[in-house]
């Protein structure tokens, strides 16, 4: 499903930073006009961009963020919402705001580049809010496959 709203936030944060933003598309309409993207690419891309990344803002999927995690980088997410057609469910709020809770990402509800530039400027003055604890990363897929159920 699209997620043009972070897809449009992005590219306009990318706009007023001197930082490289590199947008993965996915099904999303808006094609970015001040970034880098592309639509899908390989998990070893993604995982070398990841790697390149000081902070990773990402929807709040399980993989995403895991990957995130496992290779301690600072994470913001946005959660996708039913209320506006990016998901069918709402699990991905519950996701962020169990990160967001326990201080391993910061929270975006409505993307902005405002929002975005405030989060990842708390994140340079935090430091790294991520842990690669395999304990968070098994408590997140309990928690996935509870929901599942």
């Amino acid at each position: 499903m699209p997620f043009d709203r972070l897809v449009t936030a992005m590219d306009e944060y990318a706009a007023i930073t001197n930082e490289t933003v590199v947008i993965q598309l996915g099904c999303s309409n808006y094609l970015p006009k001040n970034a880098e993207y592309f639509q899908f690419t390989t998990y070893e891309h993604m995982q070398a961009l990841y790697e390149k990344a000081r902070v990773v803002v990402s929807h709040a999927a399980a993989g995403a963020i895991i990957l995130a995690i496992k290779l301690d980088k600072q994470l913001v997410v946005v959660p996708r919402s039913s209320m506006y057609g990016e998901h069918f469910d709402d699990h991905q709020t519950q996701l962020a705001k169990a990160l967001k809770d326990t201080g391993q990402a910061v929270y975006i509800e409505n993307p902005t580049p405002a929002s975005l530039r405030d989060a990842i400027e708390h994140i340079k003055q935090q430091g790294n809010l991520v842990s690669g604890s395999p304990q968070l990363i098994k408590s997140i897929k309990e928690q996935l496959s509870a929901w599942n159920q």
